[in-house]
């Protein structure tokens, strides 16, 4: 592909992008979830700013890919599944429990599969520290440490996005706003996605803000397309 050709295609799917976002209100539609995750955000910016700093993360960028999240996070169940994370993930690894815990809805699965690509990557040489990945209750123990606080969810997400900007040098071509989609397309369906799988990906719709799988509402959203509403709404 030419250069010419690979900056058409870019704008295509900028526009495509633009398009779908607005296509539908995604504020009017989550009502109170939306504003509730809005000033949840307001309130905690400059704590997760911090952290994200220290991976030179775009601040906006990292909240915008876990928006959806937000919108859809239960105290209850967070406290529920928190507690079987601790019980039965840490005896068992995730084939006793891989629920998600915290405000980003992370599963021990997800921590993992980021541990493991960061270790594997320069930039654990380049930020000086790498993770413990033995498979025993103490590593699993110190992963859901990381897990139940905001600032290790926070590095969490930096980190992916970090792993998925190396393994991906095209995201760092596009604008902003794209970045968005794709990292949150791989974000809600699959860290390990390739490019091409991301692409395939992006515009499908798996996201309700239903508690219990079986009585999910039948409406389901493309959750790249909420954090991608999210982003331009506080694009200033």
């Amino acid at each position: 592909m030419t250069e010419f050709n690979r900056s058409i295609m870019l704008w295509l799917l900028l526009l495509m992008g633009k398009a779908t976002a607005f296509s539908v209100n995604y504020p009017k539609i989550f009502g109170d979830s939306w504003v509730a995750a809005v000033n949840h955000i307001k309130e905690h910016h400059e704590e997760w700013q911090r952290e994200f700093c220290l991976f030179g993360v775009e601040g906006q960028v990292a909240e915008a890919v876990v928006f959806p999240e937000l919108i859809r996070y239960s105290v209850w169940k967070d406290e529920i599944e928190g507690a079987a994370a601790w019980g039965l993930y840490v005896l068992r690894g995730r084939e006793g429990a891989d629920f998600s815990i915290g405000r980003f809805q992370m599963k021990p699965s997800f921590a993992e599969e980021v541990e493991r690509a960061w270790n594997l990557s320069p930039l654990a040489r380049e930020y000086g520290f790498s993770f413990n990945l033995q498979q025993n209750s103490e590593a699993r123990r110190s992963r859901i440490r990381r897990l139940s606080t905001t600032q290790g969810q926070c590095r969490y997400l930096s980190i992916f996005i970090l792993l998925l900007r190396e393994r991906l040098p095209q995201l760092r071509q596009m604008p902003l706003e794209q970045q968005v989609r794709l990292l949150a397309t791989a974000y809600n369906c699959s860290f390990s996605a390739s490019w091409k799988e991301l692409q395939r990906l992006q515009r499908e719709r798996h996201f309700h803000t239903g508690v219990l799988p079986w009585r999910a509402p039948a409406r389901r959203y493309c959750y790249a397309d909420v954090a991608v509403s999210y982003f331009l709404s506080n694009d200033k």
